[in-house]
């Protein structure tokens, strides 16, 4: 008896191996399976701006990135810019100022040095700011009256993502890259709008696909199929809970990681779980753990603990 639909995961062409430079931006969905790889000791770099839902706010920073146009007073307002997540507010705007264009250079440094780059899109519904005429990739909880609200295109998000595609290109000609579509439903914006914005994602990241700009990977198919049923869910009914992330990342292994570091990652695992162990005898939990870091470092240099 089946209790589920499989879903067919194809193998990257080029798997992620201990000698990959991941890069991974986007929804908060990039942030489960980047946790993930850091977890297990790969080169691993997670979204420099915050999570970024939208294709066109992407498309800005990594545009910014690339060109070298930096981050100025202008961009900012008070504590925050509209065109980077909370996670870079900071009280001193010169503070702000250096942490963006910090986050510009690594941004800029870590795509030139990629092997492999992954992009989850979360919604095709963006607020745009009334005065600045721009798409924000944050309201950072400003008033509702200062912006619109728009679903962009499938053809805006299709240019977004061949610009991406083509700047990165230019400066990273080897890359892999690979789209997913968040499995978390935006239903704040609506069940039916929710439909509608997935839609237009999948339709624009399947004609990259077709073009062979990039490879997919099924998460949103998988969380739908595979995972229907609320038990996989935390407790807003929207999020995938432990266990749903734990399921995907299983399927995501199957895809995307070369066998040959299977041995290296359940090293890794142990390493990390002696490290969150409790034990009574501190000093000598510590020393353990120190004599197992330098032996996993002595022989798997290429691990990033």
């Amino acid at each position: 008896m089946k209790l589920s639909t499989p879903v067919p995961v194809l193998k990257l062409t080029s798997p992620i191996d201990y000698n990959s430079k991941v890069v991974l931006l986007g929804s908060c969905f990039t942030e489960n399976i980047g946790s993930k790889l850091s977890y297990y000791g790969f080169d691993t770099t997670i979204n420099p701006f915050g999570i970024i839902f939208n294709s066109t706010s992407l498309r800005v920073l990594i545009d910014r990135a690339i060109h070298h146009i930096p981050f100025t007073r202008e961009d900012i307002e008070g504590d925050y810019s509209y065109l980077a997540h909370s996670d870079l507010n900071n009280k001193d705007q010169q503070q702000l100022l250096d942490q963006l264009n910090n986050a510009l250079k690594k941004l800029e440094t870590d795509l030139k040095q990629a092997s492999h780059l992954f992009i989850t899109l979360g919604t095709a519904w963006v607020y745009r700011h009334i005065d600045k005429d721009i798409i924000v990739a944050n309201c950072h909880k400003q008033p509702q009256q200062l912006f619109t609200k728009e679903l962009l295109t499938t053809e805006t998000i299709n240019t977004d993502l061949t610009s991406i595609y083509n700047w990165i290109k230019k400066v990273n000609a080897k890359i892999n890259i690979t789209y997913t579509l968040s499995p978390v439903r935006h239903i704040k914006d609506g069940f039916i709008e929710n439909t509608r914005s997935k839609s237009r994602l999948h339709d624009a990241i399947q004609t990259q696909v077709d073009l062979n700009k990039a490879t997919y990977f099924p998460a949103y198919e998988i969380a739908m199929d595979e995972l229907r049923d609320y038990r996989f869910y935390a407790r807003d009914m929207v999020h995938l809970n432990e266990i749903g992330v734990d399921f995907i990342w299983s399927r995501f292994r199957e895809s995307g990681l070369n066998n040959n570091t299977l041995t290296q990652q359940k090293t890794v695992e142990k390493y990390r779980k002696l490290s969150q162990h409790r034990a009574t005898d501190v000093k000598a939990h510590q020393l353990q753990i120190e004599q197992m870091r330098a032996k996993i470092n002595s022989q798997y240099p290429e691990i990033k603990l």
